[in-house]
């Protein structure tokens, strides 16, 4: 990845991101089961971003909260509209997701970033 020589030397060059989905902060009862898992995750990477603050080791969540463009489910939910309706504009890019987990990174500022089509 050529990204990491714009990351400044030694320890700062390692981090952890973790994606997880909006279930972990927005109630959704239809997701329930998950929502426990995704926000068990939410805060272990927030947490772990506190203990790591220090050491120059960066944790960081994304929360996702969408259909994200050109992935597997994406593929498989737009070519049968019976089945799960049309989706519109209603979904992520992911490059801007991607961007997003590289600015958590880079910057190290915040410990998440939130991705919904909810607004």
């Amino acid at each position: 990845m050529t990204g990491l020589l714009d990351l400044p030397a030694g320890r700062n060059r390692c981090a952890f991101v973790f994606a997880g989905g909006l279930s972990a902060v927005v109630p959704m009862p239809t997701l329930g089961a998950l929502a426990v898992s995704a926000a068990a995750l939410r805060n272990y990477a927030l947490t772990l971003n506190a203990a790591l603050a220090d050491t120059g080791v960066y944790a960081g969540a994304l929360v996702i909260g969408g259909l994200v463009e050109r992935g597997d489910i994406h593929q498989l939910v737009t070519s049968n509209p019976e089945q799960f309706g049309n989706v519109g504009d209603r979904t992520l890019d992911s490059d801007e997701i991607a961007d997003g987990a590289w600015a958590l990174v880079r910057r190290r500022d915040r410990a998440e970033d939130t991705f919904s089509v909810l607004g």
